[in-house]
């Protein structure tokens, strides 16, 4: 059967360059957004009772009628038992979701999940079963699932899309009401502390970052930047969120780790993403300045290798060597052999220079000044030459003479860890005498690696290995 409409021409050219594809489908795919808007388009065309949403996230937009109305209303309509568990999971999802407000946002949060979960063609197919709904919410004569051939043939492509990977992230969704465009999304996990460092302003429903204090623990690696926009914080959905909700959210967890998720407010290239470069102009900051800044930031290359690879021999095969699993940062290319033990642990000869007491605060602001005491006070005789082990849950150095354990300790002790820009051999760890949210006294602890690399590899797997340690290099 040849298809005759030109959407659904668009449509399955569109199929068919997503199955030629040869990795999963994921949120940045070049073809992803003109795949969802043609999709949407389709599932619109000839919709009765539809009013376009001139103004998402306004309180009229809320109830204007779209897709996702039919569709939610099929578990009711039909028999339920007769219904495929799939579909009623993916209604039932939607319906939860705080992250979505309108209709048109529920609509394209299904799309998306459906996608994900081989379960699109579903209430095209239920919808035919019901000619009393298909012509409530269809005119044969102008659309396409209620025209009887054109639907046969929409089907069949949705059919095809099964065969489709999609590894789409479902919790990225905070911005479906406004656009199709899917922003950048991170998830971090922050040591138990009084205070991330982040200035927030609420615009439009959203928690924006206004700005970053220097040195605090959201500033560390520019996890958090200034335009991003807390999107989650310990689960709890922050669209829509009211002024004093997360200073309760988080008293309400105080002493443990801070689980916050956050829409980027930057693509990988460096452009703004649109609906928070309208926010940010609200905020009197302008977009562009943020995308020339992006590229003048030293260290702002997205292809470039984090830990440039060094051939070890095996046999006839030049392994590249990478850090362990739990060194291995989110941006870096894990398409590789990381070089470690069977049981996921990593061992560095390095020398142990010394420790100092750095009081009751173990943050990193004291880390510069903590390596810059023990070496005025160190020399090379009183080095000593130690295995540094990297564990799945602690960091353990042992004597290299003697193998006899000089220290210990869990990642949950250690508060920090870091290195000096002017010796950058040199880095240390702070750590206290229990869990860094109770401890009140912090030492720290100083090492001399063989090069600057293996010293960055070292703390990068500190920070891996329990990632909310501070950290910085």
């Amino acid at each position: 059967m040849s298809v005759s409409d030109p959407l659904l021409k668009r449509f399955k050219g569109l199929v068919l360059l997503l199955r030629n594809e040869k990795d999963a489908i994921r949120d940045h795919n070049s073809f992803l957004q003109q795949f969802s808007e043609t999709l949407e388009e389709v599932f619109r065309r000839g919709l009765k009772h539809f009013v376009f949403l001139a103004e998402p996230g306004t309180i009229f937009g809320f109830n204007k009628r779209d897709y996702w109305n039919w569709i939610e209303s099929l578990p009711d309509v039909l028999n339920v038992q007769s219904i495929n568990p799939a579909l009623t999971l993916s209604v039932s999802t939607v319906k939860n979701c705080k992250k979505v407000k309108s209709n048109q946002g529920r609509g394209r949060l299904f799309i998306r999940f459906a996608l994900a979960r081989k379960s699109l063609h579903l209430p095209v197919r239920y919808i035919h079963t019901n000619s009393t709904l298909l012509e409530y919410w269809y005119d044969p004569n102008t659309s396409i699932i209620g025209n009887e051939i054109l639907s046969e043939i929409f089907l069949s492509l949705l059919e095809e899309t099964k065969q489709i990977l999609f590894n789409l992230n479902i919790k990225n969704s905070s911005f479906l009401d406004e656009t199709w465009t899917i922003p950048v999304y991170k998830q971090f996990e922050f040591v138990p502390c009084r205070d991330l460092g982040i200035h927030l302003s609420y615009i439009k429903g959203r928690a924006v970052v206004a700005a970053v204090d220097i040195g605090s623990v959201a500033a560390e690696d520019n996890k958090i930047e200034t335009g991003d926009v807390l999107d989650e914080l310990y689960g709890v959905s922050l669209n829509g969120v009211r002024k004093g909700q997360i200073p309760e959210l988080l008293k309400q967890n105080q002493g443990w780790p801070i689980y916050l998720a956050v829409v980027k407010c930057q693509f990988l290239s460096g452009v703004v993403f649109p609906p928070i470069a309208q926010r940010l102009r609200i905020l009197g900051i302008d977009p562009t300045k943020l995308e020339a800044n992006m590229h003048n930031v030293e260290g702002v290359h997205h292809t470039q290798h984090r830990f440039p690879p060094v051939s070890v021999e095996s046999g006839t095969v030049a392994i590249p060597r990478l850090p362990p699993p739990h060194a291995q940062l989110p941006d870096d290319d894990l398409e590789q052999v990381p070089v470690n033990s069977p049981d996921g642990k990593a061992n560095y000869l390095v020398k142990y220079v010394g420790r100092v007491d750095v009081g009751e605060y173990g943050g990193v602001a004291v880390i510069e000044n903590g390596i810059q005491e023990v070496l005025r006070n160190a020399s090379d005789i009183e080095k000593q030459e130690v295995y540094f082990e990297l564990g799945e849950t602690d960091v353990t150095v042992t004597l290299k003479n003697s193998c006899k354990v000089l220290l210990k300790h869990s990642y949950t002790e250690i508060s920090s860890c870091g290195r000096r820009v002017d010796s950058v051999d040199f880095f240390a760890y702070i750590a206290g005498e229990t869990s860094c949210s109770l401890a009140k006294k912090f030492v720290c602890y100083v090492f001399e690696a063989s090069c600057d690399e293996e010293s960055k590899t070292i703390l990068c797997a500190i920070a891996q290995g329990f990632g909310r340690t501070h950290w910085f290099v």
